[in-house]
């Protein structure tokens, strides 16, 4: 009966490493898909004319996070948390882009309907989010923490004064990007802090 259990846990306990060691290389070829992929996004961003100084800016920060997510264990918090931030910077390039292509052909849209509701609503859930940045940039302890607010800032104004001359598309633009950007500072937060104490009440 004894040696019946025994092999019974030895049979169990294969099964349970192979079941890890599926797992573990199943995360490393995802991690390799997605270095892949915000690779070739990166190329694509930096090989189109016209890059902005706010682009090349979020350029350098991804490619200096690549450098320390790369050899990171696949699956672990810190990875993914560095992952999120790096895909979150390579999303807000990709919204400036579309920007500067709709600055390009921009009109005042209708003044009333569903685009001034709509990117009313977008703009007002960027300024709360962006008046997080202070606080991730001192969670984050990056020494970029500070520029990436002041950028988040100046997405929005910029998105607010295009609100105001009826552009809603590149209002919409603008402030995803800045979303996007303190997005990604709280993802690097994340990273630095994986527990944060709960800030009190002043």
């Amino acid at each position: 009966m004894r040696t019946g259990i025994f092999l019974w846990l030895v049979v169990a306990a294969c099964l349970l490493h192979n079941v890890e060691a599926g797992d573990e290389h199943s995360s490393k070829k995802k991690k390799r898909r997605q270095v892949a992929e915000f690779s070739e996004r990166l190329k694509r961003l930096e090989s189109d004319g016209g890059v902005t100084s706010e682009q090349r800016f979020l350029h350098e920060r991804v490619t200096e996070l690549m450098a320390k997510w790369k050899p990171l264990d696949a699956g672990t918090y810190t990875d993914s948390r560095i992952r999120s931030a790096i895909d979150s910077f390579l999303d807000a390039s990709e919204e400036l882009k579309g920007a500067r292509k709709q600055s390009r052909s921009s009109r005042s849209e209708s003044a009333d309907g569903d685009a001034r509701r709509r990117t009313a609503r977008v703009l007002e859930r960027t300024y709360f989010r962006v008046k997080q940045g202070e606080y991730f940039s001192a969670q984050s302890k990056d020494p970029f923490g500070p520029e990436y607010v002041r950028l988040g800032r100046r997405l929005y104004q910029q998105a607010r004064s295009a609100y105001d001359r009826g552009t809603f598309e590149l209002a919409r633009r603008l402030a995803e990007a800045s979303h996007e950007v303190i997005e990604g500072l709280e993802k690097l937060a994340q990273a630095a802090v994986p527990i944060p104490m709960p800030p009190p009440l002043d």
